[in-house]
């Protein structure tokens, strides 16, 4: 699994706000790290739909953390991101295995001991954390 540019781009756009403090609009956000404007509006309004960024509007508006940065993980943005977070299909739905489980199945397993492992360390990340070790 390789979680997509859009998925980084929202990490980092959480992490600049979280060292920045302040208020930033999407221009000082993009040209920041690079991207498009309108790539980096696409990136913020899910954060913001789901609780993460507050968008203030106006002329001085622009984005902030509506949570504090150690009570946001890398979990929290990366189920928002990515359409799956799941290594293999087969750990989605029983329909996507072609031996619908009947059996004990060796590298599911694996596959479902692997899924723990990360989605455990994406949940024990706080972007506090990533910026401290920074």
């Amino acid at each position: 699994m390789q979680f997509s540019i859009t998925t980084d781009y929202a990490i980092r756009t959480v992490m600049f706000l979280a060292t920045a403090g302040e208020i930033k609009n999407a221009t000082e956000i993009s040209k920041s790290m690079g991207i498009p404007k309108n790539y980096q509006l696409r990136i913020t309004k899910p954060l913001v739909d789901n609780g993460i960024l507050k968008r203030i509007r106006g002329v001085k508006g622009g984005f902030c953390l509506l949570k504090d940065s150690k009570d946001i993980t890398l979990h929290d943005i990366v189920s928002i991101m990515e359409t799956t977070i799941y290594v293999n299909r087969c750990l989605e739905r029983e329909v996507h295995c072609k031996r619908f489980a009947d059996i004990p199945c060796p590298i599911r397993d694996f596959y479902a001991d692997m899924q723990e492992e990360m989605e455990n360390r994406l949940r024990a990340t706080t972007i506090a954390q990533l910026i401290n070790e920074s």
